[in-house]
């Protein structure tokens, strides 16, 4: 693969499948947000450079309520055929349980082989890990995460982080899955961070982590 303009070496576009929220986060309809990716995988083609589709507010909309997974399938069938090697399916709100993960994956899984799908889940309702459990249980092997449980979206208004990384490694380790990540110095970058942000962490592993090794939080 080659690298790209500036040192480029993987795009990412974001698209939405809640009309309402294409047009808050990107000012435009979904229509046309994939008229304008298109050209920007047509370009990035030219440069051997991966793309990779996300799509927001696939398990709930913060204007529109509930979103169709038929919606969501269409979206993301869309963007890869256009090019992209993975889309991110994204609970921009963190609203999903595991039943509504599990429906919505199985329409996706229609149109996109599992393999190249990953999830990303926000935690405002403290969901995050069992909505993983189950994409893990229906073949999903990536899985979108931040340390401390950092993030948010200024479009989606009271939407929490997503998943802290120190819980998903805390949770994988424990199903004996390797995801070749060092637990505790995951941790230690986790209170790195948080220190110079001046946050709390969301991590609960992080909390029980620095607790057990007797590290004071920064806050």
């Amino acid at each position: 693969m080659s690298i790209g303009p500036g040192g480029v070496d993987e795009v990412a576009i974001f698209a939405s499948a809640s009309e309402a929220f294409s047009q808050k986060n990107i000012g435009c309809s979904i229509e046309e947000s994939l008229v304008r990716f298109r050209s920007v995988t047509e370009k990035a083609k030219d440069f051997n450079i991966p793309v990779r589709g996300y799509v927001s507010c696939v398990l709930g909309c913060p204007y529109e309520g509930e979103v169709q997974t038929s919606q969501v399938a269409k979206v993301s069938e869309e963007l890869m055929n256009m090019g992209c090697h993975e889309i991110s399916l994204g609970d921009t709100i963190g609203v999903g349980t595991p039943t509504a993960t599990r429906s919505l994956l199985n329409d996706v899984k229609a149109v996109i082989n599992v393999d190249q799908l990953a999830v990303h889940f926000h935690n405002t309702y403290g969901q995050a890990l069992a909505n993983i459990y189950v994409s893990l249980d229906a073949g999903v092997r990536t899985i979108d995460s931040s340390v401390a449980g950092l993030g948010g979206c200024p479009y989606a208004k009271g939407a929490s982080g997503n998943v802290a990384t120190e819980d998903v490694v805390y949770m994988l380790n424990g199903m004996e899955i390797s995801c070749g990540i060092d637990l505790d110095a995951l941790a230690d970058a986790g209170r790195y961070i948080l220190g110079e942000l001046g946050r709390e962490s969301n991590s609960r592993c992080g909390k029980a982590l620095s607790a057990k090794h007797g590290v004071l939080s920064p806050f």
